[in-house]
């Protein structure tokens, strides 16, 4: 777990766009043995998310959100890349974004916890068009397509895309996360075979567990 301290000097660091800093206190972090998941819920998610919160209240501008954003990006590459052991299984996961959808940082984060679980990860990354997913789903074959939107805006773009894949690939397993959907909105998702709403990396693991054992 991370400390309140660490959490916070992070956060000032963030806001002041002090990369080197906020790198700094993330190698200290993996040095010290603290896992992936902690690292992109505790640090990441939740000082993007304060970030947001502030830029709501007028805070902090545009400009600083995008330059934390950017920063984050990077670290979730670095920790990524240091948590990697090489192994991998045989098994292939498309992480992607829906169309019109540009905030990509959790989507990010999940493709570098697969990656970690020894998955092949494809990140497709920000405003895929869902031509483009469909495919890239029939030219790769994931075993996984995992979709994130983050705006209610977007959740016919949502609904869509998921109809799309059921009706080219009726037995694709799909995984949707993201903040467009509540946990009382993902109820529209329970009609369509194989597709699963995901609300963090806890209920990802737990999922993986569960479901893929074999």
């Amino acid at each position: 777990m991370i400390s309140e301290a660490v959490y916070l000097h992070y956060l000032t660091a963030l806001l002041e766009g002090d990369k080197k800093q906020c790198l700094q206190i993330v190698r200290n972090l993996i040095d010290n043995n603290t896992g992936i998941k902690e690292i992109y819920m505790e640090l990441f998610q939740r000082s993007m998310y304060r970030i947001g919160q502030m830029w709501e209240k007028e805070r902090c501008t545009i400009a600083d959100e995008h330059v934390a954003t950017k920063i984050t990006e990077g670290l979730i590459e670095y920790v990524s890349n240091s948590f990697s052991n090489g192994a991998k299984n045989d098994r292939l996961v498309l992480i992607t974004c829906i169309d019109k959808e540009f905030h990509e940082l959790g989507a990010r984060m999940v493709a570098g916890y697969f990656e970690n679980a020894g998955w092949n990860t494809i990140f497709a990354g920000s405003n895929t068009p869902e031509n483009d997913i469909i495919q890239l789903i029939k030219e790769k074959k994931p075993d996984l397509v995992g979709i994130s939107s983050s705006f209610y805006i977007n959740v016919n773009r949502l609904i869509k895309l998921v109809q799309s894949i059921r009706k080219y690939f009726p037995e694709q397993e799909i995984l949707v996360g993201g903040q467009a959907l509540s946990e009382e909105q993902s109820k529209i998702l329970s009609v369509y075979d194989n597709v699963h709403y995901i609300t963090c990396l806890n209920g990802l693991e737990k999922y993986l567990s569960g479901h893929l054992k074999n």
